[in-house]
């Protein structure tokens, strides 16, 4: 009697130490999907982000060039057509309107604008989307990958019956939804 007990006792031991660690399996995987969402989360945050601070760092710049350009038109609108009978003086007036007009040009590009930058930032935000969208992909993927292997452990026996006992239930992996696929960037804002 004495080791018919123990043996039960024993395999009562075995059980409740195979259902924690299954039970306690179950749930580490469920708290790495909740991290892996919450990596998904921040990618998703950052991608936000990023569209807000570059688009408005571009639109700005680009608004600055063309403030640029428009100044320097408007300067040039006011240099007098040269007739061909000219007098000195006004050979004179209109070469100091030049000068002052290539001044001007000079000290915008290089003092306040060293290189015209929009089409650098523009290609920057290209970049800087592909990256992004590499990151989301990345994140999603892992996030997919972690369902995955936590529904796949729920559904094999006898992990199954435990997970039935402890109320885990299969989780759904990221699909896109269908407008997703025409993603735009509107500039115009």
């Amino acid at each position: 009697m004495k080791r018919s007990g123990f043996v039960i006792l024993a395999i009562i031991a075995v059980l409740v130490i195979w259902v924690v660690t299954v039970r306690n399996g179950l749930a580490t995987a469920q708290t790495g999907i909740d991290g892996k969402w919450g990596d998904v989360q921040t990618q998703f945050q950052r991608k936000k982000n990023m569209y807000e601070n570059v688009v408005a760092t571009i639109k700005g710049a680009a608004r600055n060039e063309d403030t640029t350009l428009q100044n320097i038109v408007k300067m040039r609108s006011r240099i007098p057509d040269v007739p061909a009978n000219a007098t000195p003086e006004e050979l004179a007036a209109a070469d100091k309107q030049y000068n002052q007009l290539g001044r001007a040009a000079l000290n915008i590009n290089v003092e306040a604008y060293p290189t015209l930058q929009a089409t650098g930032l523009y290609k920057d935000l290209q970049a800087q989307v592909e990256g992004t969208e590499n990151r989301v992909t990345v994140a999603l993927r892992d996030w997919n990958q972690a369902i995955t292997d936590f529904n796949t452990r729920l559904v094999r026996f006898p992990t199954n019956l435990i997970a039935g006992m402890f109320g885990f239930k299969a989780k759904a992996n990221y699909k896109a939804d269908e407008d997703a696929k025409d993603t735009k960037i509107d500039f115009s804002k």
